[in-house]
């Protein structure tokens, strides 16, 4: 970079392999040092160094760039991969000497990671998991080593394509990623409700299928046997799981229950059940 004009040299332009780079380092480090007070910004300025050390050479000028990443960022870490590519093209960007303040970029981090966030969590965290682990845990319920296996090597296939995917389209959008009208919030709106339902759909599935509960109660009237299980089966196939997430979704949902203090209290109840003969 010529320091005088600040304008970035040829040999110097971003190329897809730094941004291979960036994206490997978010990938593998996207929750390093992650903490309450700023969540990942540690991760994101590790992520971008790449792309940082290419465009400025002086130290202090490096230092500054990094110091003006140290603040709060927190979003879904594979479909919020764009936001990381938007940030490298506008650093270029202020690198060749435009005139971008720095409270303008933390802005643009700031008005981005809520819409991906949402999208994110919706698409990545809840429909895509849930799907791949509909696959391998039907696999591995059947006592097939290639259940995990298959959800290990098909999760990071897909979250590192996403993730590279991500970064090289945010990259050459630059700015513009903010006025996309995937993220408007009628999209935006749209697209969870869509796939908060395909969410539910599976979770349904998954609840069906593998969470096996029956009772052995019976009784004997006039000679002749009845277990409560078939009647409930009469009634509705599968109720007992069914009421059984509900009452799991009601205590974590309103009554703000951990996961660990519901697994907890699964574990007691199935003990109990199994005591008592209930269950």
């Amino acid at each position: 970079m010529n320091e005088k004009s600040g304008i970035v040299s040829k040999s110097e332009e971003i190329t897809k392999k730094d941004l291979t780079k960036v994206a490997l380092r978010w990938l593998f480090f996207n929750t390093s040092a992650w903490n309450w007070e700023r969540m990942q910004h540690i991760a994101f300025a590790w992520s971008l160094l790449p792309v940082l050390r290419k465009l400025y050479k002086n130290k202090d000028d490096l230092g500054k760039a990094l110091k003006r990443h140290m603040v709060f960022f927190n979003t879904e870490m594979v479909i919020g991969s764009p936001i990381i590519g938007a940030v490298a093209a506008i650093e270029k960007e202020k690198a060749a000497g435009e005139d971008i303040p720095d409270d303008t970029v933390n802005a643009i981090k700031s008005g981005l990671m809520g819409p991906f966030a949402a999208i994110g969590d919706s698409l990545w965290s809840s429909a895509i998991n849930a799907i791949l682990l509909s696959f391998a845990m039907g696999l591995a319920m059947q006592g097939n080593i290639f259940g995990p296996i298959l959800f290990v090597a098909a999760w990071a296939t897909l979250a590192w394509y996403v993730t590279k995917l991500g970064i090289n389209i945010g990259y050459r959008m630059g700015v513009n990623l903010i006025n996309s009208e995937f993220l408007t919030p009628e999209t935006i709106n749209k697209v969870t409700i869509s796939l908060s339902i395909l969410g539910l759909v599976v979770v349904g599935a998954l609840s069906a299928n593998f969470v096996n509960l029956t009772t052995p109660l019976k009784w004997i009237v006039q000679n002749k046997e009845t277990t409560l299980q078939s009647i409930l089966d009469s009634m509705m196939p599968k109720v007992l799981p069914l009421l059984w997430i509900g009452l799991i979704w009601y205590l974590h949902q309103y009554k703000n229950w951990s996961v660990m203090k519901l697994l907890g209290f699964t574990v007691i109840i199935g003990l109990l059940g199994s005591l008592l003969h209930i269950f």
